[in-house]
């Protein structure tokens, strides 16, 4: 099947044209309200609350849910043409298509057809904040949720159809450096922390990078130093966003940043706390998903490791088994952004059917 059917066309549609920017509180909420209306259309209760200003949306009672379908509705900010979704074959372009208003209504049409058929033991919850690290909406929502939640579907991966067995846990550090400021034409009289900082942010990118884009990896984000152009900087900061493929990995890596600090006379601070997804591939529910999209698709989905992060690691902290997957699609973030009709569809048969199993 090549097309949508017409009632998620419009809705997705209407979805993509919400300019749902995460700090955008008023259109979030308007985007969450369309998907409210529709559960309603569909005689199914939900509402709308708020954490620390942010919007979140549940349908469902997650104080005895078992199954989860956990989606958000904000997006990365774009040019006002990218609100605008186009069809072009099998493409449906816009901001959000892929990342993640497309395989978002793959999983609410999934959730009404599991609902209508008497099954209470699943939920619903839409976030707006994920895009800037999910701190107000699932990682507060994992501590609301009971300790009787087995399963997390999140639709949120940039791996196609394929399953998400591991992602890299975000870590983030800011380096210091204080020396001595001088004329910018004596530069031997004075520490210019610029330098001294540089010399330090790119060994410690070095140490930490692994071999290949699998591993660990580490990159200097931001910069600052300087108050004027002629003037040798007596303080200097940096921000760096490192990647950790393993959390096996955690103790010797704030080793290396610590030695490699303490040489150029440097500091750190922590910014956040690494949290990972890591998931067996002999996971029951990973066994019944690709059995489940085989059977429907006649495709067995390949298992892989991606490099970025989503709300699943603080569902995944918790100990609550996580599945993560989606459509087939591209561009995400970027102006080219679209997602695969056929993939869609795709993706819902199979989530029917393994729900229905469950």
């Amino acid at each position: 099947m090549n097309t949508l059917s017409p009632e998620q066309k419009e809705l997705l549609f209407k979805l993509i044209r919400v300019k749902s920017f995460s700090k955008e509180v008023y259109k979030t909420e308007e985007a969450l309200k369309l998907i409210h209306s529709f559960l309603r259309k569909n005689r199914i209760n939900s509402r709308i609350n708020f954490v620390k200003g942010f919007p979140y949306l549940i349908a469902g009672d997650l104080i005895k849910t078992k199954y989860l379908f956990l989606s958000h509705i904000d997006v990365v900010p774009g040019q006002n043409n990218l609100f605008l979704p186009t069809i072009k074959g099998d493409k449906i372009f816009g901001r959000g298509t892929l990342d993640m208003k497309g395989p978002l209504t793959a999983a609410l049409f999934s959730f009404i057809k599991i609902y209508k058929l008497g099954r209470r033991d699943f939920s619903f919850v839409v976030t707006s904040d994920e895009e800037i690290g999910g701190f107000n909406g699932s990682a507060f929502l994992a501590t609301k949720i009971a300790k009787s939640t087995k399963l997390a579907i999140i639709l949120d991966s940039l791996s196609g159809e394929n399953v998400v067995i591991s992602q890299k846990a975000p870590f983030h550090i800011q380096i210091f450096h204080h020396g001595k400021s001088a004329h910018g034409s004596t530069p031997w009289k004075g520490i210019n922390s610029a330098e001294k900082l540089t010399e330090c942010c790119l060994e410690i990118v070095s140490a930490v990078s692994g071999k290949n884009n699998n591993s660990t990896t580490a990159a200097v984000t931001q910069i600052h130093s300087g108050q004027s152009t002629n003037m040798i900087p007596d303080e200097a900061s940096a921000a760096l966003d490192i990647r950790i493929r393993s959390r096996k990995e955690l103790r010797a890596i704030l080793t290396k940043i610590q030695k490699i600090c303490q040489k150029h006379s440097c500091s750190f601070k922590k910014i956040d706390k690494p949290l990972f997804f890591e998931t067996s591939r002999k996971s029951p529910y990973i066994k019944k998903w690709v059995q489940s999209f085989k059977k429907c698709n006649k495709v067995v989905p390949l298992l892989t490791v991606e490099s970025g992060a989503s709300d699943a690691r603080f569902l995944s902290n918790r100990g609550i088994d996580v599945l993560i997957t989606s459509a087939e699609g591209g561009g995400a973030h970027s102006e080219n952004e679209w997602v695969s009709v056929r993939s869609l569809n795709r993706l819902q048969f199979a989530l029917n059917e393994f729900c229905i199993n469950l």
